[in-house]
């Protein structure tokens, strides 16, 4: 791959900062670091990342992140600058400056110092979830991103912090520009194998792969796993299921009771790679030294457990797991190796979603998005698209094609960088507007996984109707959050976001209208006037856990989160009402109702007779849904739609059932 040219890369980088401060309404290095994490995590370099910014006296930092499974713990500083000139650079004495105020963060954590912060901060959440993490995490590391160039040539030595190792990664200009020129791929995995890994080779019977069959000791597994994690399974299902389905308990078992026995009842991985090194033994044995680009793209499941119980000091010394190993030419890395992933045969079965970008859906979604015009907006008073970046890199590879700065400037006319977005933002307005704002909140790569899950289970048509609500729900989210961040509210934006999204659209029976919304591009004052009312109370119960829930973070990731915000005694604004538009909600209705259960339709109807608060027409409904329920029937569709409402009713006058729903 031919060197990146850093200085277009640093202007591109200024002008996405730029974007994305404008879309999220926050200050340039808030903007930077969100986006930097987001590419991180979208890559597999962390997990779980979140920007929180702290400063203190010697102590910095700008967000973190933490292994689902344990197996590390990241903290990242981020400096960012809006230059791109050849002398912004950053020497080893401001380097190693930052990675002791880095580390200071972390020794104030783990020693339990306190901070002039309100606990229910998200630096209090923070804070609580490094200490929690520092002394079961396998590795922490400490990360410093910089749109500088740096002027260290040799590596960053790790330090040691309470006889634990931190190793400190560097990320400047040219390293990011590198990383970005890559396009949908990560930095290359080079996998060592000291000892050689004896193999045999199959027949080539074509020019663009080769294939090898080798047998990986278990610990050697477990040691690639450990350094490289999820970016390891960059083209497989990333996340590891922490031994709780059936498949990961059987291998976990298998590695306690019959580790040598683990070869002949296991199915093994299947892995690709671009190159490999081999060398001979003394005794003519062809073994392999070296895996460029590995990337394990079946078996994931298999890689993880076994780490799992080589960190938990399980014994799979005597365990050896059997590899094909696809060497592909790396021009054709792209077109095969997701035929590879779509067709190996696995223990868990690896679906069309697992190929993510590649999959049908987005597909449809970005060749209709090219050829989709929108009407002028508030923004922009001509037509424009918004542009679908399906895979990272697009947009600008798109406006490097153009050539001339003229031809550029008509495309970013016709393509403003602002109606830019993402696989993972398109599953965030997806998930906010099904009224699933726990599952936005576990982070953008794990939403994203689930959204991908659910499109293999139930794909939606993707023709314009479909593509102008997307783009509807974009404008309807990315509102919300600017009127949110007017709010000042001093933490968990992101969170509040997408659960005043969803509150919404329950509260509205999603009946908002977003025809209407595509065509002005923006949303009625009305709309707006809403939101403003609506996102406080939100964000009073999402920063105020109950007993025994103190960490606000990991409060909004559990649907007992959403239950509380969709219990919100708010009522839809008469204007607001008038602005709504009638749709056949039968199908969502029905399904609503039979969520709620039986058993709280009929205590409805016996405290509607009690207290008089529920009229004769509502009695009748609610009796009619609960026999249907009891009896396994549909009920007629003015039923549902009078007996929600009912429900709704109640739920205001003070009905809390006991069975809650």
């Amino acid at each position: 791959m031919a060197e990146p040219d850093i200085g277009t890369y640093a202007h591109a980088l200024i002008g996405d900062v730029r974007t994305q401060a404008e879309i999220e309404g926050c200050d340039l290095h808030e903007a930077f670091t969100q986006l930097m994490l987001d590419h991180l995590a979208a890559d597999g370099h962390t997990e779980d990342a979140v920007a929180v910014h702290f400063k203190d006296h010697g102590v910095e930092v700008s967000g973190y992140g933490t292994a689902s499974d344990d197996r590390s713990l990241d903290l990242f500083l981020t400096h960012y600058s809006p230059r791109a000139d050849d002398d912004h650079k950053i020497g080893r004495a401001d380097v190693e400056a930052s990675f002791r105020r880095l580390e200071k963060f972390l020794a104030s954590c783990v020693n339990g110092t306190p901070n002039k912060r309100d606990h229910s901060s998200e630096v209090a959440g923070m804070r609580a979830a490094v200490a929690e993490r520092f002394k079961r995490v396998e590795s922490v590391r400490l990360v410093l991103i910089t749109n500088a160039r740096s002027v260290v040539r040799d590596g960053i030595t790790p330090a040691l912090f309470e006889g634990r190792q931190l190793n400190r990664e560097l990320w400047d200009l040219r390293r990011l520009a590198n990383w970005s020129a890559s396009g949908t791929k990560a930095e290359p995995i080079v996998a060592e194998f000291p000892e050689g890994l004896p193999c045999l080779a199959t027949p080539r019977t074509d020019e663009d792969y080769s294939v090898l069959l080798a047998i990986v000791p278990a610990p050697g597994l477990a040691d690639l796993y450990s350094t490289h994690g999820a970016r390891l399974l960059e083209l497989n299902v990333r996340s590891f299921l922490q031994v709780r389905g059936g498949v990961n308990r059987g291998i976990l078992e298998t590695l306690k009771s019959n580790p040598e026995r683990f070869l002949a009842y296991n199915n093994g991985i299947a892995a690709t790679a671009s190159r490999v090194d081999f060398d001979e033994t003394d005794s003519g044995q062809r073994v392999i030294r070296r895996i460029h680009h590995l990337q394990i793209v079946n078996g994931g499941q298999t890689t993880a457990t076994i780490h799992h119980a080589h960190r938990n000091k399980v014994d799979v010394g005597s365990a050896h797991v059997q590899m094909k190993l696809t060497v592909i030419s790396p021009d054709r890395l792209d077109d095969i190796v997701p035929q590879i992933s779509a067709y190996s045969n696995t223990q868990n079965r690896v679906t069309a979603s697992d190929l993510k970008a590649n999959s049908a859906f987005h597909v449809d979604v970005e060749r209709i998005m090219r050829t989709l015009w929108a009407p002028p907006s508030p923004a922009h008073p001509h037509d424009t698209h918004w542009f679908y970046e399906r895979a990272r890199g697009q947009y600008a590879n798109a406006l490097t094609r153009e050539g001339t700065p003229a031809r550029q400037k008509v495309f970013k006319a016709a393509n403003p960088s602002t109606q830019k977005f993402t696989k993972s933002d398109l599953a965030k307005f997806e998930h906010s507007w099904t009224m699933e704002p726990h599952l936005v909140s576990l982070g953008a790569e794990k939403n994203f996984t689930l959204f991908s899950q659910r499109l293999d289970e139930q794909p939606p048509a993707v023709d314009k109707q479909y593509c102008r609500h997307l783009v509807a729900k974009a404008i309807l989210f990315r509102k919300v959050d600017k009127l949110v961040a007017k709010q000042n509210f001093g933490g968990y934006k992101a969170n509040i976001v997408t659960y005043t999204v969803a509150k919404l659209a329950h509260a509205t029976g999603r009946r908002i209208d977003l025809d209407r919304v595509w065509r002005n591009q923006d949303l009625t004052p009305v709309l707006q006037d809403a939101i403003t009312d609506l996102c406080p109370l939100v964000q009073k119960v999402i920063t105020s856990p109950p007993e025994g829930r103190t960490n606000v973070g990991e409060w909004t990731k559990r649907p007992e989160c959403w239950t509380a915000v969709r219990d919100l005694d708010w009522v839809v604004p008469p204007q607001l009402e008038a602005e709504l538009v009638v749709v056949d909600t039968y199908g969502d209705d029905l399904e609503l109702v039979r969520g709620i259960g039986t058993a709280n339709w009929t205590e409805l109807t016996v405290w509607g007779a009690t207290t008089g608060l529920l009229n004769a027409e509502q009695r009748r409904s609610t009796t009619e849904v609960t026999q249907a329920l009891e009896q396994g029937w549909d009920p007629a569709g003015r039923h549902l739609h009078d007996a929600l409402e009912a429900m709704r009713h109640a739920r205001r006058n003070g009905f809390r059932p006991a069975d809650r729903f």
